[in-house]
């Protein structure tokens, strides 16, 4: 028996439950196509595959819906795989540990993976569920959503036949998404080799680590005030050079382009004997930063560690181009949407930084519900990283989805939830990629909408799933597919 095994509906938690037993980040979803195939086959529902390895299960419908439109319930199979900081976690290998908090499940010291775990898992849960009614579905499971969309991308109009898709990848309980961001990353890499450079430093090494931090999700959270432990760091290190020059040894920071950074570390020598002045003014400059973060990092910490370490450095030119570079690249809210009061409308997340080889590596996610100011913040990178003297490198990004208020699915799912609940949910955009941003240019005519339960700090250790949404949301889906089958 799981630690899930008592929540209801039952069906719906022991595929979460197995869904968590199963190692799946992106790149990694085999072992759970297999598993979703293997419960397909039990019931004698056929599947299939494309070449880029999305599933779609075919469910037959219930008896009376036979005639209705087919409706494709949608979801990815990858997760985000982030480990807590001192945590070993093989994301390939080890199962995520779910456990119960109040009402809440979380992980233990990792992501949870709700996202979109609980999305496939109310999938599949349907097509046990011998209760539910419904006409011809297809469950339809891409690949590599969270590191580029891939399967989405990879999606050929031929391969789903319903034109009728509800997503269960959004994170809000009692609010309907009809639209959302795009995206695009920005590689940013700074050669900062110097072969004749011999480190001279005479006074040990010193290590700064930032810890504690929230993270989360850098679509959704991104407006929560939440400090980046990739800025947080830059600021300190900024403040301690006025202090006195000093050279990078290592730095890092960050775990994934899509979550916003939860810590970042890194370690420097002091040529010139002025370890105490930088102490000092990496301390000040915490108690600053500790002050301007209370109301939302309350778990926020700086360490300031003496180590030994006598592996080589960077020259001061090369450190100071790092530092200049941390500071002038953006990072955050940079535009409220003027149409949609609370919205988001663009951002960007310095999410990763490493220095590896004599290279200094940051990634960035910019997100916009507006194409021509996202491809303006995304110049605006360019530029910075071009005066840094640095490459970039922009891999393919991926396109918003504009809102249709007159959709039929829309106004069928508005007229279920205020049957159920005596009001109207929400109707909202989200500051986030949903892969319906592509489906909208693949699939001609589709009509779309996303719903999903209550989550907070998503692709962060500190995720979370909120116990009571689940059945509330698994309820609404089943309600809305039937009311489809008989309307649309």
């Amino acid at each position: 028996m799981g630690v899930l095994s008592n929540l209801d509906p039952k069906h719906v938690w022991e595929h979460f439950e197995n869904i968590c037993s199963i190692p799946h980040p992106s790149y990694h979803e085999e072992k759970i196509a297999e598993y979703i195939i293997e419960k397909a086959n039990e019931h004698g529902f056929a599947t299939r595959r494309d070449k880029i390895g999305n599933v779609i299960v075919d469910v037959p419908a219930t008896k009376g819906y036979e005639k209705s439109p087919i409706v494709a319930l949608q979801g990815h199979m990858d997760m985000v795989p982030v480990a807590a900081p001192g945590v070993k976690h093989d994301f390939q290998k080890d199962p995520i540990k779910p456990r119960i908090e109040g009402n809440l499940v979380k992980a233990t010291g990792t992501t949870l993976g709700a996202d979109n775990g609980i999305g496939a898992a109310m999938m599949l849960g349907i097509m046990d569920d011998k209760d539910a009614e419904h006409g011809p579905l297809e469950l339809f499971f891409t690949t590599n959503e969270e590191s580029g969309m891939d399967g989405a991308h990879n999606t050929e109009a031929e391969f789903v036949k319903g034109r009728i898709l509800i997503n269960l990848d959004t994170e809000e309980w009692g609010e309907y998404y009809i639209s959302c961001a795009g995206g695009g990353d920005t590689i940013i890499k700074l050669d900062v080799s110097a072969p004749d450079h011999v480190c001279k430093c005479k006074t040990g090494a010193i290590k700064v680590k930032v810890s504690g931090l929230r993270g989360g999700h850098s679509g959704i959270d991104i407006n929560l005030g939440l400090a980046s432990g990739n800025k947080v760091l830059a600021r300190l290190l900024d403040a301690a050079w006025d202090a006195g020059e000093f050279h990078l040894k290592t730095i890092k920071g960050g775990n994934k382009r899509n979550s916003i950074s939860d810590g970042a570390e890194a370690i420097v020598c002091l040529e010139h004997g002025n370890a105490d002045a930088f102490r000092k003014t990496v301390a000040e400059t915490a108690e600053v930063l500790r002050l301007e973060f209370e109301k939302t990092e309350p778990g926020f910490i700086v360490e300031i560690i003496d180590i030994k370490d006598d592996s080589s450095c960077l020259t001061l030119d090369n450190t100071r181009k790092i530092l200049d570079l941390l500071v002038a690249l953006p990072h955050g809210v940079i535009t409220m949407s003027p149409e949609v009061a609370g919205l988001v409308e663009t951002s960007t997340n310095l999410g990763v930084m490493e220095l590896t080889d004599n290279v200094f590596k940051t990634t960035m996610l910019t997100r916009s519900a507006v194409t021509s100011h996202l491809e303006s913040v995304k110049k605006q990178l360019k530029v910075i990283a071009g005066l840094a003297g640095a490459d970039v490198e922009e891999p393919r990004g991926y396109p918003g989805w504009k809102p249709d208020m007159d959709s039929p699915l829309l106004k069928i799912a508005m007229e279920v939830y205020r049957e159920k609940y005596g009001e109207d949910p929400k109707v909202k955009a989200i500051h986030a990629g949903l892969e319906c941003g592509l489906f909208s240019a693949k699939l001609p005519g589709v009509d779309m909408l996303s719903i999903g339960p209550e989550m907070n700090y998503v692709h962060s250790p500190n995720e979370e799933l909120d116990i009571p949404s689940v059945p509330k949301t698994y309820d609404l889906l089943c309600a809305i597919v039937k009311a489809v089958a008989e309307k649309y």
